[in-house]
């Protein structure tokens, strides 16, 4: 049984990277301050890609053409962070 339930969780670690979640999912990823955060760069015409959380801490990461900007739980929006983004096998970002 515990075989399989390993063999299983493998299975869906590799596939997370194959399906991207939604923009509904990484939505409620947001703290409450993030939230009120991306309204304003929403304004300007940002797009949210993606939010990552690691040790009790969320950053929400947007996108306006070229420039990417950072939130951090707080709401405090970083315009310059120091941010790579990996490329898709077909050669586009993420």
């Amino acid at each position: 049984m515990q075989a399989s339930a390993l063999s299983h969780t493998f299975t869906d670690l590799g596939e997370r990277r194959i399906t991207q979640p939604d923009i509904d999912e990484h939505w409620h990823r947001l703290t409450t301050a993030q939230r009120f955060a991306f309204y304003t760069l929403a304004k300007l015409g940002y797009q949210l890609l993606f939010v990552r959380r690691n040790n009790n801490q969320s950053t929400a990461v947007a996108k306006q053409d070229d420039q990417l900007v950072t939130i951090n739980d707080e709401g405090d929006i970083d315009f310059n962070p120091t941010l790579v983004l990996r490329q898709r096998r077909d050669g586009r970002p993420n």
